[in-house]
């Protein structure tokens, strides 16, 4: 059985241990002080000697697992065995943050914690709730920054089933035997395997990031540490930009953005009605260049969807416009059959009802137009 160093003394980063055995890529070590992955917490990374350990993972009798790609340790060998202290460290402050913020939405709203997701960006804590207003959230980070700022202790204790089911903890026990149980001083005791920091001041801060809906509950994301850090820094940085570009103080950017949005739909309605006249110019211009009883074909610059309205509904003469790689044909559906038959070669993609047909196609469009005008011209007029 492995001597699990890391809950006797989660910080420490480096000692020695002997091989004992080996197991496809998991090398099974006397003593260890590499977590395996548990509980939403990735597994420790590190070195036995000068072998990689990639992964951690927890073997069917909770032995630590440790992950050796390619060549491996001698068996019955000591070696000096060391953490990738950063990975272990942004983890251990990200597991001691969800404690935090999961016991606080228990003992300030009732909110219970469903699932746990630790992340290189991020960490998530699904609710048990379908709905949380976000100021609920928010006055759990401003209550998380206050337990930062006032340093209470974390440590953990191992006691019997009867002596943790005493405590009335917020989650279930969900093992038999002695339980490993997890303080904050003060605010939360919880039955945890993991490995924390000793006290909440080293987290050094907590932002919440949003929420989303997940399996009928409510998922909040957090960021801490560095990581809150950089998104506070990124989100100022925004705002500055922001200001900058709309000439507007940092409290007027959300005004400023919705008088620019207003504009800017003002302006979209200006472009779609000029687009729909120009449209009809150039299907005017281009009937009257055409012989009658011939098709009604040509190129445009503007964009096709502006044609939609231009062709009246009681043109005898079949149209085609091309405009980039798409095309609108008005006609009847056995001529749009005939056309797309005759153009297959140009992958003719699209479809519509009635006597208007819109889609895509491939290949230079003048070319598109000379074989559609043999195609129906080479017909009977509707």
């Amino acid at each position: 059985m492995t001597e699990k160093l890391y809950y006797s003394d989660g910080y420490l980063r480096e000692t020695d241990a002997v091989v004992t055995a080996i197991d496809g890529d998991a090398v099974i070590l006397d003593r260890s002080i590499f977590y395996p992955e548990a509980g939403g917490q990735p597994g420790d990374r590190g070195m036995i000697g000068s072998f990689i350990v990639s992964d951690t993972k927890k073997g069917a009798d909770g032995t630590p697992l440790h992950i050796v790609k390619g060549e491996k340790p001698e068996i019955g060998k000591s070696y000096h065995i060391v953490l990738d202290w950063e990975h272990r460290y942004f983890y251990m402050t990200e597991h001691s943050a969800q404690h935090l913020v999961s016991a606080l939405l228990h003992s300030m709203y009732g909110i219970g914690t469903a699932a746990v997701h630790q992340g290189e960006e991020f960490f998530t804590i699904e609710t048990d709730r379908d709905e949380i207003d976000t100021s609920v959230l928010l006055s759990v980070e401003d209550a998380a920054s206050d337990a930062i700022r006032a340093g209470y202790r974390i440590y953990q204790l191992s006691m019997s089933h009867g002596e943790a089911e005493a405590l009335h903890m917020r989650r279930s026990i969900k093992v038999q035997g002695d339980v490993l149980v997890v303080f904050i001083e003060g605010i939360d005791a919880v039955a945890c395997g993991g490995v924390h920091l000793r006290s909440t001041s080293e987290i050094g801060e907590i932002t919440f990031c949003g929420s989303e809906r997940i399996r009928g509950h409510v998922r909040t994301i957090w960021k801490c540490s560095s990581l809150s850090v950089a998104e506070r820094r990124r989100n100022a940085s925004i705002v500055s930009s922001l200001s900058a570009l709309l000439s507007s103080e940092p409290e007027k950017i959300v005004e400023s953005a919705g008088r620019l949005a207003e504009e800017c739909a003002e302006l979209r309605r200006e472009v779609r009605t000029l687009s729909v006249r120009i449209a009809e110019y150039a299907y005017m211009a281009a009937r009257e260049r055409t012989q009658k009883g011939k098709a009604v074909i040509f190129i445009a610059d503007t964009d096709i969807s502006a044609f939609e309205g231009a062709v009246p509904e009681d043109e005898e003469q079949s149209v085609l416009v091309l405009s980039g790689n798409r095309f609108l044909f008005h006609g009847t559906e056995e001529r749009f059959a005939l056309l797309r038959k005759g153009l297959s070669s140009f992958s003719i993609r699209g479809g519509g009802r009635g006597v208007m047909f819109r889609g895509s196609f491939a290949g230079d469009a003048s070319v598109v137009a000379e074989e559609a005008g043999k195609i129906l011209d080479d017909q009977p007029a509707q």
